[in-house]
């Protein structure tokens, strides 16, 4: 039946003449029906004759309702005997069903009351039965470290075959290609197939825009469909860029690598600085001399300028410190003999205790004052205190203490008229837990102050000291 309406259509368009001559117009159309192919863009040319002796403006115009067919001009004027081209755009959409289509194109004067109409027939043919529908992305804007996920769909229009094709996914940049994600997919008859790759965006990805080009090629390496996406990489704000220290000391010198890398996604200019005592310019010997230097406060400071850094380029500025080390050690040397010198005669103050952690035994608890100095202490007094968890016995084997009871605990407090040097005193007192100790009793420093010879006071404390209870 298909075929009887196509010879009938076609006989019907060899009888009639090719040429319509309607009051001076002739519209000349192809003799056979032009071929059309889906997915692209076609166009038929229609030769317009004006065999009036007057020139005249033709509108022209289509009666079709299918959107995919247009005019490329809508008017022209056209001299006496003139010939113009009237172009007809047809663009089927990739799914539509092959056949032999027609549509009719009138022409009429605008100055004259004269038309002329004519049937173009063609025949629409599928460029491949699959085609891609559409690239989803999972979103258009990218911050770097994010990760774009790409996922073209594939079509299968035809209801009995399974198509075998390969999809090419390129990323672009500025038409450079970025990345390349090579497919092969299989598709039913009537069926879609979703490809799915990720892009990971670093953080040095350079931002901008960015194009998607998705194409589908047969085994002959022939391009069946192709489609285009874009997405944008946001610019990273400009901040401080990360630094790295080493410093690798030795005898007689130290080495100093300083290490800038530009973390953003566009190249950078960079400034930075070290700051150093003044006397360590005698010492200061760089690799790269600095930009800059300038002397404040007692210490001196080295600038260096980096006029652009690129994304993910690293840079080192490396210097060395000579003789410095000796200069540390001796330093420290001299504050340590001092301390350890002055520490030795200093009157000691040391806390102890004897017995065992029990609530039906006391312990004994010493503090040992001597001065170690060479000089009489005079007015001297010493404080202890102990926690409200043990009981203080009063018995005392040596100088009575005054006792006050405060809320936190206990304060006993022993007034010494004075010591002499390089003699010890011992004060003892008792205590025993008001409770059942598990664990640990830490008891805190006992205080000595005494007057030096000009008549200043003084003070030291002794260690705390914890006492082991029993443990279950």
């Amino acid at each position: 039946m298909k075929k009887f309406i196509l010879i009938s259509l076609l006989i019907s368009f060899i009888l009639s003449s090719t040429l319509i001559h309607a009051e001076g117009i002739q519209i000349i159309v192809p003799e056979e029906p032009v071929a059309v192919y889906t997915g692209q863009i076609n166009q038929i040319d229609i030769l317009i004759k004006n065999d009036r002796s007057v020139k005249d403006t033709f509108y022209f115009s289509t009666s079709t309702t299918t959107p995919w067919i247009s005019l490329k001009n809508s008017w022209v004027s056209v001299g006496a005997g003139g010939v113009t081209t009237l172009s007809i755009i047809i663009e089927p959409p990739i799914d539509t069903d092959e056949g032999t289509s027609l549509f009719s194109i009138t022409v009429k004067s605008v100055d004259y009351n004269v038309t002329a109409s004519k049937q173009v027939y063609f025949f629409v043919k599928r460029s491949s039965p699959i085609y891609l529908t559409e690239i989803k992305l999972n979103k258009q804007s990218f911050k770097p470290g994010e990760v774009l996920t790409i996922q073209p769909v594939l079509t299968n229009v035809d209801k009995k075959e399974r198509m075998d094709v390969f999809a090419t996914t390129k990323i672009l940049k500025d038409d450079y290609l970025v990345q390349q994600f090579d497919d092969s997919v299989s598709i039913n008859p009537s069926k879609t197939e979703t490809i799915s790759n990720n892009f990971d965006i670093k953080l040095t990805t350079p931002p901008g825009n960015y194009k998607i080009v998705v194409s589908i090629k047969d085994g002959l390496n022939k391009l069946l469909s192709e489609k285009t996406s874009t997405f944008k990489i946001e610019e990273i704000p400009p901040h401080q860029l990360p630094r790295k220290t080493e410093i690798t000391n030795h005898i007689l010198y130290s080495d100093t690598s300083v290490t800038v890398t530009n973390d953003r996604n566009v190249p950078q200019k960079t400034y930075f600085s070290i700051s150093l005592p003044s006397i360590s310019k005698n010492f200061f010997y760089p690799e790269v001399e600095p930009t800059s230097q300038e002397e404040k406060d007692n210490r001196i400071i080295y600038n260096w300028l980096i006029p652009e850094l690129n994304p993910g380029e690293t840079i080192t500025i490396k210097y060395q410190l000579r003789f410095t080390n000796v200069v540390i050690i001796s330093s420290v040397l001299i504050v340590v003999t001092i301390w350890v010198l002055w520490s030795f005669y200093q009157p000691k103050l040391m806390k102890k205790y004897m017995g065992l952690l029990s609530k039906e035994e006391t312990i004994t608890i010493s503090l040992h004052v001597k001065n170690k100095s060479r000089k009489l202490l005079d007015n001297v007094t010493v404080k202890d205190f102990v926690p409200a968890i043990a009981l203080v016995i009063k018995e005392f084997n040596t100088i009575i203490p005054s006792i006050k009871i405060k809320p936190g605990g206990t304060e006993l407090t022993w007034q010494v008229k004075n010591i002499r040097p390089k003699e010890e005193r011992v004060l003892t007192y008792k205590i025993k837990p008001v409770i059942e100790i598990l664990g640990t009793l830490k008891l805190p420093k006992a205080h000595l102050m005494y007057e030096t010879k000009k008549g200043r006071f003084r003070k030291t404390l002794s260690k705390t000291i914890i006492i082991m209870g029993k443990v279950k």
